[in-house]
């Protein structure tokens, strides 16, 4: 009996789905080769559904594995790979494509393309130059053909992006919940979004959030069947979203940009953007559940001992605000002493602004405009390179060199937005801090926001504190006693001598 090997593949995930075109195609034509070839049964299939052969995606599927178990020998040589024609190999440029096949049939390995009714062996294509060029035309065309449905799929999007950017046309069916699918306008649900942030920004945990949509049996908004009121991550998706404030994100799949106005927004962009502080900040540790205010740290994710461990509130009850302390203080591994935290907290409060007026020289908005300025250079570059690809096509330095830079304006961009996001993080500007009222988490988690979007850290010394600000200026704070604490500004403080404060760096 001869040993047969089948491979099907296709690149449409739909074409698939359906049944009735390509998967079928090629399982008939299996099936009629071994109906006529009673001598040979089948040892191996191997399928790739919905992976494209242009751009060797089926390579990280079965086809690799078909590749790796024939190259480790487990074929004996005079195996058959049935394929429905060259084009199921793949789509790549087609020296890549003969590379793939001279892989394969080097193991001994014959291929036949059931389509044409040809046999490629390591013999014919070695002595039969006819068996040759067909293999390498045909896998010119196959490459070709795909190269020229990709350009024009390419387009395509690209036009329907425009037109969705114009507002004259819509790009997916699909909406969120709170969207109607019919109107793109909100919905009753809207409510439920702005509920969830309200929520969070008030300083209750996604736990919290899920538990209170639960006991108030607000219905959840997803469209599956099996949906059963809000989780955790359910919480966490809606204030992810950036649907929520109508824009439709970005699509990796088809190289498109977000689309602002896409919806009509549940919320507005400063809402959004305290939401992502505050879920940025809750990596670094959960979101305390209690009722409690002092519970929340609004110092989280800034305080550390000069040991290098963390340092967090210990020994809070309802009316005693505890301690901040060094992790390695119980057990003896430091020695720094714990610092009582009501006192710390207000005098940090009351003295903060004259920090900033120590550090506000508009750092931030001269670093965004060089980068800004960085992007600008940047996308010169990508447009220059991309234009030289049109015209001299398969450049394999260019197409890196392309792929490199936009890496780099993706991070760049980033950047900027996470800047400009922390410039307005908050609507209270910071002659109002002192007015916070600390006893509310909402307040609590409000003064989170605005020591986070100034401070880069705190260092927790044996009878100091070192402020560190976004500027990297440090200010070094006594605290056995602390300083005045009478509205004295920083720098009279500083004159004197009750407070050091370093030369700060641009």
């Amino acid at each position: 009996m001869r040993s047969v090997i089948t491979y099907l593949r296709f690149s449409s995930a739909i074409q698939g789905a359906e049944g009735a075109d390509s998967t079928r195609r090629q399982n008939d034509l299996f099936k009629q080769w071994l109906k006529k070839n009673s001598d040979a049964q089948v040892v191996a299939s191997f399928s790739d559904e919905g992976l494209s052969g242009y751009k060797g995606k089926h390579l990280t599927g079965q086809f690799g594995d078909m590749l790796a178990r024939i190259e480790s020998g487990e074929f004996p040589e005079g195996t058959l790979l049935l394929v429905e024609a060259i084009d199921r190999i793949g789509r790549l440029e087609h020296l890549e494509t003969e590379a793939l096949m001279n892989r394969i049939i080097a193991h001994g390995i014959e291929i036949h393309t059931l389509q044409d009714g040809l046999i490629y062996t390591r013999d014919a294509l070695s002595d039969d130059l006819g068996i040759s060029i067909i293999q390498r035309v045909k896998s010119y065309v196959a490459h070709q053909e795909s190269k020229q449905k990709s350009f024009r799929v390419s387009q395509k999007w690209k036009q329907r992006a425009k037109l969705a950017l114009a507002g004259e046309q819509r790009l997916t069916k699909m909406v969120p919940g709170w969207i109607d699918p019919d109107t793109f306008k909100l919905n009753e649900h809207a409510e439920t979004v702005r509920l969830i942030f309200k929520l969070l920004l008030s300083g209750e945990s996604l736990h919290n959030i899920a538990r209170h949509l639960q006991a108030n049996n607000i219905s959840s908004f997803s469209r599956r069947k099996d949906a059963n009121g809000f989780s955790v991550h359910s919480v966490r998706t809606v204030l992810r979203s950036e649907s929520v404030i109508g824009t439709l994100p970005a699509s990796q799949r088809n190289d498109r940009p977000a689309i602002p106005n896409y919806y009509e927004a549940a919320i507005d962009a400063s809402t959004f953007n305290k939401a992502q502080e505050i879920l940025d900040k809750n990596r670094k540790g959960r979101t305390p559940a209690s009722d409690n205010p002092l519970t929340i740290n609004i110092f989280k994710g800034l305080f550390r001992c000069q040991c290098g461990a963390s340092v967090h509130p210990t020994g809070t009850k309802n009316k005693y605000a505890g301690v901040y302390r060094c992790n390695n203080n119980p057990d003896g591994r430091c020695d720094v002493p714990p610092l009582k935290r009501k006192p710390f907290d207000k005098w940090m409060i009351d003295n903060f602004l004259g920090m900033i007026d120590v550090g506000n020289d508009g750092e931030a908005e001269g670093k965004i405009a060089s980068l800004q300025h960085e992007v600008e250079i940047v996308t010169t570059r990508i447009k220059k390179a991309t234009a030289l690809l049109l015209e001299m096509d398969d450049i394999t330095e260019l197409k890196a060199q392309v792929k490199e830079l936009n890496q780099k304006r993706t991070e760049l961009q980033t950047t900027i937005d996470s800047m400009r996001r922390k410039t307005s993080l908050s609507d209270k500007g910071l002659p109002q801090l002192k007015d916070i009222d600390l006893m509310t988490k909402a307040g609590r988690v409000e003064c989170q926001l605005i020591l986070s979007k100034h401070l880069k850290g705190l260092t927790l010394g044996k009878d100091s504190v070192t402020v560190t600000l976004q500027n990297d200026t440090e200010i070094i704070v006594p605290t056995d006693p602390l300083p005045l604490n009478d509205g004295t500004s920083i720098f009279e403080i500083a004159e004197k001598e009750l407070l050091e404060i370093d030369a700060y760096q641009l």
